[in-house]
């Protein structure tokens, strides 16, 4: 997927954007200034929006459908996570300008939204306060999940774990 267009229908956005925690804190104006740098397309049932492994372009919002994030090693397979409307994925590729480590994949037919590496270059030149408060609002996001990951692991040791001193059975 790699068709999108300048997104038009400003109201039918804004009370997805204004729940979504990459554009917390920011005015009426600056959410403005945002929208208008948005674009969006569509991605048919079973369609990639990018591959593990690809570079990078976009911070994606799902508008409207069903996504899935999987990993994939070799011939294994696991389903990260399944993506609702108003969530965003891709930031955290854009901000290590790393390739991406996840397949994204439509569920179902689904609208996304997107902002593009360009614009968020565009934007730090353009209004500086806004893109601090983006990238700002993108390290907190990136930190919820890494203490999240941190507590599955935790959890996943704690249950596996064989005692270091357990007598042999």
């Amino acid at each position: 997927m790699n068709q999108f267009e300048k997104l038009t229908n400003f109201e039918s956005v804004l009370a997805i954007l204004s729940r979504i925690s990459l554009f917390g804190g920011t005015t009426q104006a600056q959410l403005q200034e945002i929208l208008k740098r948005l674009q969006s397309g569509i991605a048919r049932q079973g369609e990639t929006i990018f591959s593990k492994g690809d570079d990078p372009f976009y911070i994606y919002i799902l508008k409207s459908g069903k996504l899935q994030l999987l990993m994939t090693e070799d011939d294994a397979v696991l389903e990260v996570h399944d993506l609702c409307v108003g969530e965003c994925f891709g930031e955290a590729s854009i901000m290590s300008m790393h390739k991406h480590t996840v397949t994204a994949i439509a569920k179902e037919d689904s609208e996304i939204m997107v902002l593009s590496r360009r614009a968020l270059i565009e934007l730090r030149h353009e209004n500086i306060e806004l893109f601090a408060l983006l990238m700002m609002n993108i390290a907190r996001e990136l930190a919820r999940r890494l203490q999240a990951t941190d507590a599955m692991l935790l959890h996943y040791l704690r249950t596996n774990r064989t005692p270091a001193c357990a007598a042999p059975a």
